[in-house]
């Protein structure tokens, strides 16, 4: 096993660093320039490849408050040994220089673009160009891989809705039965009618209060449902309904619906459900009514 000689290390006893005493230092680095330091100094980095350019030793900015204390540019003692090797390096630029520019225009390369000489207070990091340079184009790309899911994903459900927008008939409808007359429900948007001034026959019924509490209501802002058991829904049919009977014995009026049937005809355009409505005539009056079980009672939301 090869051994390994830690050598002789010495001791000062006056402070940090190497002794003053030229016997305890070799000679092959006694004539090597030190730049002094503290103790209490923090350790910086080696090279720093990151380091803005306006933090540049030289620079009229600020220098940042995380840069090393040993920053030993700014010493003497190595101005000799960085003039002796600038002076026996020298840059060629082999490249092909273009003479093709405007007579006004000003030329413009990456070596200007990029010069510390030029504006270098202004100019971002290289690094920085390329990092974001590559999340604007991760950007674009989940954008375009967004837009493409939700593209299928609506003609998916728009398929499937087609499908399944198939109701039943509310009734069974006869061979054996004669079509009158077809009215699409494009037609209805077209109707314009004059009517004269209404007139109300009888007032009856009640309407009470509204809460507006109820329209503020959000998810921290919640409200338990009540339940009202002296509520009563009425859903009868037009031949059905004591008000309606007596105003037809009285001759008052010759067409006759109740409210959720009028409803329903003055929404048909709109409808998606299937509904029908039984008309009969008595004399010559006309009464608007609803089968029993019909799906007029059991409204959705949508309708």
């Amino acid at each position: 096993m090869v051994g390994f000689e830690l050598g002789s290390v010495p001791f000062n006893a006056d402070g940090w660093g190497p002794p003053d005493s030229s016997i305890s230092v070799p000679n092959q680095i006694s004539n090597a320039p030190f730049a002094p330091f503290s103790r209490s100094d923090k350790l910086g980095r080696i090279a720093d490849w990151t380091r803005s350019l306006s933090n540049r030793p030289g620079s009229n900015s600020k220098q940042n408050a995380t840069d090393s204390a040993f920053d030993f540019s700014g010493d003497d003692s190595f101005a000799t040994l960085a003039a002796d090797e600038d002076s026996s390096f020298r840059l060629v630029d082999t490249a092909a220089k273009s003479h093709h520019h405007g007579q006004h225009r000003p030329k413009f390369n990456p070596r200007w673009r990029f010069n510390p000489h030029h504006n270098r207070s202004q100019l971002p990091q290289r690094r920085d160009e390329e990092v974001e340079a590559r999340k604007r184009e991760q950007e674009k790309e989940r954008a375009r891989r967004d837009r493409l899911y939700n593209l299928n994903r609506s003609g998916t459900n728009a398929g499937q809705r087609r499908e399944s927008a198939v109701f039943k008939s509310s009734v069974d409808i006869q061979p054996e039965w004669n079509m009158l007359d077809q009215i699409p429900f494009s037609t209805f948007s077209k109707l314009s009618f004059s009517v004269p001034e209404p007139e109300d026959l009888l007032i009856c019924g009640s309407l009470e209060f509204y809460d507006r509490s109820y329209d503020r209501i959000t998810p921290k802002n919640e409200r338990r449902l009540e339940r009202f058991k002296n509520r009563n829904f009425f859903k009868v049919t037009t031949t059905d309904d004591p008000v309606i009977r007596r105003l037809a014995n009285e001759d008052k009026a010759t067409v006759f619906a109740t409210d959720t049937i009028l409803s329903t005809l003055m929404c048909a355009p709109r409808s998606v459900y299937s509904w029908d409505i039984v008309v009969q005539r008595v004399g010559n009056k006309l009464f608007f009514d609803k089968r029993d079980g019909s799906q007029l009672d059991l409204l959705s939301v949508h309708e």
